[in-house]
């Protein structure tokens, strides 16, 4: 199919209004993206410029709700990574840096990998109309050079044996490592099995409250996986575009799971404490169970009503953020202290 785009146009493009064609596009990569789920293909989806700006201003967006989430809690537990040198490994249109470099500050130089070389001309396109004095490179920093920290979203399901060991290898070199991923079993445990590989070397600043061996992993607890669900923005339900999304591909919108995971070289000695609580509490009749995890491992606890009357009322609260002190008496939570509130 023809480009009426030139790929390497730095300009900014036409504000984004979907036709009927663009939402029909939009639908073809929705399936392609589900097809490509754990299939290892190398395979590109992309068409033409427009292909980067509908995705940028759709799926992309989407991903950076779950990114605003994830460096919304580092900045609460005061766990945010910083640097001058950033690598965004399988960048796409670059949601993940743009998200970053706003929530932190002070990288000067961020380097821009992807498979598509038009995936990277368009994340680099975006990057400097934001930040014109960033320095970015479109490819992998050579091995002299330093890394502050690693980015990567959405990625590991489509990782074969080879690329996953070379992003292993610059997790390596990296001083933090940031990961996003969807909030499914299976991408979630592939998550925690990157983690188990990198904790010789990392502590863990996020979600997890220690950095032991994840206890999702367990023995006996192959149906359980660290996730959660994050808040979207109120124009997410009140814009007509974003109705008109929902409504065109058939995608709830309130449903945003994601996993994540946030490490940082092992150094100075991080705290352990409290506990994280995964998912969504289920809610019963006078009582809520919860999924806690921490230093001692992953168990379901109950919170009873009467117990936590403030509490409790917050608990169907998607994009809550549940970390706390938590005494139990066996199963039963019998004091539950946030450790940040949001």
């Amino acid at each position: 199919m023809s480009d009426p785009h030139n790929w390497e146009d730095a300009s900014n493009p036409d504000a984004l209004a979907p036709t009927a064609e663009d939402w029909a596009r939009l639908a073809e990569l929705r399936e392609a993206f589900l097809a490509a789920e754990g299939a290892k293909t190398t395979e590109s989806y992309w068409r033409s410029r427009r292909d980067f700006e509908l995705y940028d201003a759709t799926f992309a967006e989407r991903i950076g709700w779950k990114w605003d989430a994830v460096l919304r809690e580092l900045a609460l537990r005061g766990r945010m990574p910083r640097g001058r040198s950033v690598v965004d490994w399988g960048c796409g249109t670059g949601v993940a840096s743009r998200r970053f470099l706003a929530a932190s500050g002070g990288a000067e130089k961020i380097y821009l990998v992807d498979r598509s070389k038009q995936a990277a001309w368009f994340a680099r396109d975006t990057l400097v109309a934001a930040s014109p004095k960033l320095q970015v490179t479109l490819h992998a920093p050579a091995a002299a050079e330093p890394i502050d920290v690693l980015l990567a979203s959405h990625v590991l399901g489509e990782l074969d044996p080879s690329t996953r060991a070379e992003f292993l290898a610059l997790a390596l070199r990296a001083s933090a490592v940031l990961l996003v991923e969807p909030g499914t079993h299976a991408v979630s445990r592939v998550l925690g099995a990157v983690r188990e590989e990198l904790l010789e070397h990392f502590d863990v600043l996020a979600p997890c409250t220690h950095s032991l061996s994840c206890g999702a992993l367990a023995p006996g607890r192959e149906g359980d996986w660290c996730h959660f669900f994050a808040r979207p923005p109120a124009e997410a339900f009140t814009s007509a575009f974003w109705r008109r999304f929902s409504d065109e591909l058939g995608i709830d919108l309130r449903a945003l799971p994601y996993s994540f995971l946030a490490l940082r070289r092992k150094g100075e000695r991080l705290e352990a404490r409290g506990a994280r609580v995964l998912g969504r509490p289920r809610l019963l009749k006078g009582r809520a169970l919860l999924e806690v995890c921490d230093a001692s491992g992953l168990a379901t606890r109950t919170l009873f009503e009467r117990d936590a009357k403030k509490l409790f009322k917050r608990l169907d609260r998607s994009g809550e953020l549940l970390l706390a002190d938590v005494r139990c008496d066996g199963e039963r939570i019998v004091e539950f202290t946030p450790l940040v509130e949001g």
